[in-house]
């Protein structure tokens, strides 16, 4: 069943935030065949290598070093006293691999056992997900001096006959995919087979999580880019898990991000895997992390920017997911925007990262908002799914919900202004307890200049029919979405779009 699985290696400097990205990615272990999870450094985190300095292995620094939490008001440059650093907030070694054997093994059973009644595929054992966990480059930031574990692992993995897409998430440096793409050019960069091994990495490979493919570090304009310079990197426009989403969250899903309600329906309950999730306020301990750092225990965001004021949470409220953005857009809700860039993804359609076009959105200004001010209409559905798959961690089928699943649905078709388009979808519902659907536009898919003049129009049925609105014109696109929510205290959305082209 993997086979048919999208496939994700994940690289993690393990921030807090990436601990919380992976607990909850385990949830969805099932649907994404994430084949590797790598440690990394970054400017953030690294942990030495008990001989050099960051100064010997990589001059060309971005961290901010003691400054980041020792000084009222941090610089935007990289800390210059930095290069006699040996080590900086390092993480905890086998942090993961502990997630893996303990509280993931324990969660294990009833997550098998929901996965099933949900008609969904297993989930992978606490062996293999140790069995798939590497050190990468973790010494120093952008620390590219030799291959490890991880950087061989994920150059396997591009080099391999797998013909599916190999979406590598970068949620901290970059540093050990770079390594990894600096072995494979050592092998090839002098043989005739070269360009088109460059050409398979091209299309083979996708990055998503840097920023105008920079990243934690320096590592990709040092050393990756001039290697592989049409290399891939995706961005989405709506974020996931930031450190202020409980006092900024779009209006429609903020009360999903405040306190009481990540407790209640995320950490409390359920097990614990869901218990390590870490909320504001919420007493856990950060290991080697100073204490401007320590959320858990103060509740307090001061990253000590000038012109930033500190922020004030309140116990319980959802803390962060830095990465989590990097694999939601992965996850099979039934959007298509991972096979096909003029569709959605749960947080939006994909452009290139560093390359904004003209055919996608670069930021929340760029999108047709909606008049709500919801900008991202697929955010709150899937914080109520992140409540529903909780629950799987600790309880019987029975008690919990299950996504229904859009099985068969419309074709994509051309129709001409002004024709009256059939819509029709076949839903399998596993826990049979009814279920509400509706179709309606999506707006930043679609090219017709009127759509945001439709996207008050919604059909609450299933099988419909959609009226090309008289003048259209020939090239104009309709994405027409079919939303599926099951009546549950805990509902479940899952999707299917319909692309309408106008001749």
């Amino acid at each position: 069943m993997s086979q048919n699985l999208t496939r994700v290696i994940v690289t993690t400097d393990m921030e807090v935030d990436d601990m919380n990205s992976l607990v909850h990615l385990a949830l969805y272990l099932n649907v994404l065949d994430v084949q590797a999870v790598v440690y990394t450094a970054s400017q953030y985190h690294f942990l030495g290598d008990g001989v050099h300095t960051l100064g010997e292995v990589n001059p060309h620094w971005r961290t901010k070093g003691v400054r980041s939490y020792t000084w009222d008001v941090v610089p935007h440059e990289p800390d210059p006293e930095a290069g006699s650093l040996m080590e900086y907030r390092p993480f905890p070694e086998g942090w993961i691999e502990s997630l893996w054997s303990n509280e993931y093994a324990q969660a294990w059973p009833q997550l098998q056992a929901n996965a099933a009644a949900a008609g969904e595929p297993s989930f992978p054992t606490p062996a293999q997900m140790i069995e798939r966990t590497y050190m990468g480059n973790v010494a120093f930031e952008g620390d590219v001096r030799e291959e490890t574990p991880g950087s061989r692992v994920i150059a396997d993995a591009i080099m391999d006959d797998d013909p599916r897409t190999l979406w590598l998430l970068s949620w901290g440096g970059m540093n050990t995919i770079v390594r990894a793409l600096m072995s494979i050019a050592e092998q090839w960069q002098n043989t005739p087979e070269w360009p088109a091994v460059r050409q398979r990495i091209y299309q083979k490979v996708r990055v998503m999580g840097v920023a105008n493919g920079v990243g934690q570090d320096n590592s990709w304009l040092d050393h990756g880019r001039e290697l592989f310079p049409e290399l891939v990197f995706w961005c989405v426009p709506h974020k996931y898990g930031s450190y202020v989403n409980a006092k900024i969250a779009q209006p429609d899903t903020l009360p999903l991000f405040k306190a009481p309600w990540p407790e209640h329906n995320l950490t409390q309950g359920n097990g614990p895997l869901m218990a390590r999730y870490m909320l504001y306020g919420d007493g856990k301990d950060y290991e080697n992390e100073p204490e401007r750092f320590q959320f858990g225990k103060h509740a307090r965001l001061d990253w000590g920017l000038e012109g930033v004021p500190a922020m004030q949470f309140e116990r319980g409220d959802f803390m962060a997911e830095g990465d989590s953005m990097t694999y939601i857009p992965l996850l099979p809700f039934g959007l298509r925007g991972i096979d096909d860039r003029n569709f959605d993804t749960l947080l939006g359609r994909m452009f290139l990262d560093g390359h904004p076009d003209a055919g996608a959105p670069t930021d929340f200004d760029a999108i047709s908002t909606p008049a709500d001010d919801n900008p991202n209409p697929y955010l709150r559905a899937y914080q109520e799914d992140f409540a529903a798959r909780a629950q799987w961690c600790a309880h019987d089928p029975a008690v919990c919900s299950h996504p229904a699943h859009v099985v068969e649905v419309a074709a994509d078709r051309s129709a001409i202004a002004g024709e009256r388009v059939a819509l029709a979808a076949t839903i399998v519902d596993p826990d049979d307890k009814g279920l509400d659907a509706h179709w309606d536009i999506a707006v930043d898919p679609s090219s017709y200049a009127g759509t945001q003049d439709l996207s008050l129009w919604q059909e609450c049925t299933v099988d419909t029919t959609f009226v090309v609105p008289a003048d259209a014109r020939p090239g104009d696109r309709f994405v027409l979405t079919l939303t599926v929510q099951t009546r549950a205290e805990r509902p479940c959305s899952r999707y299917a779009q319909v692309a309408i082209t106008v001749v």
